[in-house]
């Protein structure tokens, strides 16, 4: 199969002579403006871009950006009509892989292009490879020992052998796809492909395409055909996350699969047939998804007959010390330093914490005190702004940035500055560090606030 090469110049004798001197040897799209071009590196894969010097509006670095703003693998080639100083300081600071002058050289561009293409394969396999230890590492256990906790894992362990769909359901950040991990780890489908779909981030398109696979000529830049997960991980497993955001087209399509275990490419007629298992999550009601008219209630009653629950953070909250515990662990072996311990008094704040964010949120919480921190004990001064103000640590009387109110009130206060600080940080804390409010419960403007704020060294706390 022939390597596929965009070329993007608004000088039409240019893609001319490019397509002449290329097209014996890849396959060969051409387009005379950069934002149409990355309209095509959307929709299809390529291996090299060759990038004129000249674009309107943009320079190399600009369009550049554009390109990898895409989040494909390729690399690029620049086309430039002089060899100067100037101009290879800025190929050089745009990342751009290597670069001809015109006008074109059929033979030295090919020269060019071959070493591109093994630069590109090699971009692919280190890819592939850090994407499999990424999965290696985060196949972390389901760390717990609360009630609900251990009702999830007593569930996951009754339904992983079963073939069925099974749908998982929970706040983000509270750890379904850690969930799904684990039913396909103690699934008899464990010596299979197990392959991760955020739904979220794809457009219908992209999903379609990526799950299904297309037919040479289904779209304009589809120049093959090209298989997809389907049927790349024929008898493994497939999550699908975020379910909820895919278009009701696609799970008319996904329902078939889940009942009948066929499919179409993209722009093809023969069904084929696939045996895949299905593991889906949401982080919405899809009931009222359902009514919204957004999702099929057919398929909602064929992924509802096993479904697991993820407990909120907030829910389960004796599993903090034993989570936060891991979570150091792991940051410090990470980091390479000393494993640090967590104050007591630190402790009670994220007890206290509603933790909106989940696990999630509480491990990149422990991850920047930990970074932030020289010392063995982490204390009360590392803690985020954010669960100072929200805790009811010390019977709902810490001033933050100041300590407890009772130790205050217990020394004599000689200055109105002393008195002002203590009264600004307590209107801060009480609005949640919302200056509109505060300036409007103190009676002040709040350019005033802002100056006391820096005057008293409030915004560093």
């Amino acid at each position: 199969m022939k390597k596929s090469i965009l070329a993007i110049s608004e000088r039409k004798e240019v893609l001319k002579e490019l397509r002449k001197e290329l097209l014996k040897y890849y396959e060969v799209i051409t387009f005379n403006n950069l934002l149409d071009g990355l309209d095509m590196l959307r929709e299809s894969d390529f291996d090299v871009v060759i990038l004129d010097q000249y674009l309107t509006w943009f320079n190399f670095s600009d369009a550049k950006k554009k390109l990898n703003g895409v989040g494909k693998e390729f690399v690029t080639i620049g086309l430039i009509d002089e060899e100067t100083d100037e101009v290879l300081e800025e190929l050089d600071k745009a990342g751009i892989y290597s670069y001809a002058v015109k006008p074109i050289n059929g033979e030295a561009i090919v020269k060019l292009i071959k070493p591109a293409l093994v630069n590109v394969e090699t971009i692919k396999k280190y890819k592939k490879l850090k994407e499999k230890v990424t999965e290696l590492e985060e196949q972390k256990e389901i760390v717990g020992q609360s009630i609900k906790i251990k009702e999830v894992k007593s569930k996951i362990d009754k339904i992983a052998s079963t073939d069925l769909p099974i749908l998982i359901t929970g706040e983000g950040g509270v750890g379904k796809t850690l969930v799904a991990r684990e039913i396909y780890r103690k699934s008899d489908r464990r010596k299979k492909d197990y392959v991760t779909m955020n739904c979220g981030t794809m457009t219908s398109e992209t999903l379609e395409r990526e799950l299904f696979g297309y037919e040479r000529g289904a779209f304009p830049g589809a120049i093959s055909s090209k298989k997809g997960i389907l049927e790349e991980i024929d008898g493994g497993t497939l999550f699908l996350d975020e379910i909820a955001g895919i278009d009701i087209k696609i799970q008319t399509k996904i329902l078939r699969v889940i009942e009948y275990g066929e499919y179409k490419r993209v722009g093809g007629t023969r069904a084929k047939r696939v045996d895949v298992r299905f593991i889906v999550s949401t982080d919405k009601d899809l009931r009222d998804e359902i009514e919204k008219g957004k999702f099929r209630k057919d398929l909602y009653h064929r992924l509802t007959g096993f479904k697991v629950e993820v407990p909120p953070l907030r829910e389960r909250k004796e599993d903090i010390p034993l989570l936060s515990n891991y979570f150091i662990n792991g940051i410090a072996k990470d980091l390479n330093r000393p494993i640090p311990v967590l104050s007591g008094e630190v402790m009670k704040y994220l007890m206290e914490y509603s933790f909106p964010g989940n696990i999630r949120e509480l491990r990149n919480m422990l991850e920047r005190m930990i970074i932030l921190s020289d010392e063995k004990i982490i204390g009360v001064e590392n803690l985020p702004l954010e669960i100072k103000m929200k805790s009811d640590t010390v019977e709902n009387k810490t001033v933050i940035g100041l300590g407890p109110l009772k130790d205050i009130l217990e020394k004599e206060i000689f200055s109105l500055d002393d008195v002002e600080r203590v009264v600004i940080a307590m209107a801060l804390q009480r609005t949640r560090w919302n200056k509109q409010e505060t300036a409007k419960i103190l009676g002040i403007g709040r350019t005033t606030l802002y100056e006391k704020i820096r005057k008293y060294k409030l915004d560093d706390k």
